[in-house]
This record gives structure tokens, C-alpha cells and sequence, in this order.
């Protein structure tokens, strides 16, 4: 019966990976011929789930913008006139730019705070915690 209730103890999660902690995994992975090719596919991956990610926020987002109700037209804007249809055509323009930049930082902003329970995106101004195991597999694309 001891082992017993020694098994059903919850189990403490282990504290994230320091910065310094993911850095030394991948380059000592880097280093070596066989892992590096593992790690250029696993930095593949994780790009294109990021980039995926980025891109199913975006339609989302058009999606539910297209539920929203239009407001009403002015008389001007009935007449569909050249002009107002190259303008009608930056607004969404710009509107398809706004998207695409909300729906990066959304997803690039929860990446950052992975190991942050205490973010919140509403609060721009908080310090951003440690480098995660992601983010420096990212990262290390680059140097």
C-alpha cells in the first residue's frame, strides 16, 4: 500500500530550459555531422509550423472580419467611381497588411512568452523572459 501512495504523487513539472541551456544543445548538435543535419530538419519544421501558424491566425482573422457588418456606404461611394474603387482597394490593401502584422505578433509574441504563464498581450510593456529551446533553434538559422 506504500507504493501505492507513493506513485499517485503528483509529479512537479521541470523547470523550462535556460537561454545558456538550449544555446549549448544546438551547438554541440551543430558540431556534429549527424545531428546537424537532424537539427537543419527539426529548424525546418519549426519554421514552417511558425509560418503555418502565422498564416491560419491571418484567415481567421479575415474570416471573422468578413462577419463583421459593413457600415453604410455614403451616397459618393454607391456610384463605385474609379477613384473610390482604387481607394476601396488600398483600404483592404492596408487592412490585409494590418492581418498579416497582428496575426505575427500574436504568434511570435506567445512564442517569446512560451515559458511565461503571467503574459499578456494587451500589456506591450512587460519584460520579456528568458530565450526558450524554440526560439533558439530560430535563431541559430541565422548566424
Amino acid at each position: 500500500m506504500k507504493l501505492l501512495a507513493k506513485e499517485l504523487q503528483p509529479v512537479r513539472p521541470e523547470p523550462p530550459m535556460t537561454a545558456a541551456q538550449a544555446r549549448e544543445i544546438i551547438d554541440r548538435a551543430s558540431k556534429d555531422e549527424r545531428m546537424s543535419a537532424e537539427l537543419d530538419a527539426l529548424r525546418l519544421k519549426c519554421c514552417m509550423f511558425i509560418d503555418n501558424l502565422m498564416r491560419d491566425v491571418n484567415l481567421d482573422l479575415a474570416e471573422k472580419q468578413k462577419r463583421m457588418p459593413a457600415l453604410l456606404k455614403s451616397p459618393q461611394q454607391a456610384q463605385d467611381s474609379p477613384a473610390s474603387l482604387r481607394a476601396a482597394s488600398r483600404d483592404r490593401e492596408a487592412m490585409a497588411r494590418k492581418r498579416r502584422e497582428l496575426a505575427e505578433a500574436m504568434v511570435l509574441g506567445a512564442l517569446f512568452n512560451l515559458d511565461n504563464p503571467q503574459w499578456d498581450p494587451r500589456q506591450p510593456g512587460a519584460a520579456p523572459p528568458e530565450e526558450n529551446f524554440l526560439l533558439a533553434l530560430i535563431k541559430s538559422a541565422f548566424k
